[in-house]
């Protein structure tokens, strides 16, 4: 039997471009086309205004801005929900970028920051509620609404068109 080297390194160079290539596209397709059918989906969420998506080495980090919500909580659960469900089992890390305006984030910074912090330190949420309760009631158009679960805390600031959205971890 006579071995051709020529056929032989033809063959396997053909057979390497090949797999080499196939490699590619399977990466390629399993990071960007799960990503941009995971920013597709977020968007169609009534409450996503926009999405950005960036892979990282340990982990996916999602950055949206949210619209007008009656209830934070649910809409957060709602879109972890649908990262798990497109993500699988890899790990992500969900971030809420506020659009609010100067006014706004002074009335966190300034007012409500430091009755919220208190509350959970104290465990006092009704102390909370009423103090938060005054702090609305200096002006017709803010509305601050707070919901609770056992790991978090989720502040919903609305002051006329703007809004400031804050998860604070609960120390259980």
């Amino acid at each position: 039997m006579d071995l051709d080297k020529t056929k032989i390194l033809r063959i396997l160079a053909i057979s390497s471009f090949f797999l080499f290539l196939m490699l590619s596209l399977q990466w390629y397709f399993g990071k960007n086309v799960k990503l941009r059918a995971l920013e597709r989906e977020l968007l169609e969420h009534k409450y996503v205004s926009s999405v950005e998506i960036n892979e990282q080495k340990e982990q996916v980090v999602v950055c949206l801005s949210l619209r007008n919500i009656d209830n934070f909580k649910e809409a957060y659960d709602k879109i972890c929900e649908t990262i798990k469900e497109r993500l699988k089992m890899q790990p992500f890390e969900l971030k809420i970028i506020n659009e609010a305006d100067p006014e706004l984030e002074d009335i966190f910074d300034n007012k409500v920051q430091f009755i919220v912090y208190e509350a959970l330190a104290t465990g006092e949420f009704t102390k909370m509620r009423a103090s938060l309760d005054e702090i609305e009631n200096t002006s017709d158009s803010l509305r601050v609404q707070v919901f609770l679960d056992s790991s978090k805390l989720f502040l919903h600031i609305r002051l006329k068109e703007s809004n400031y959205y804050r998860i604070i971890n609960r120390e259980v």
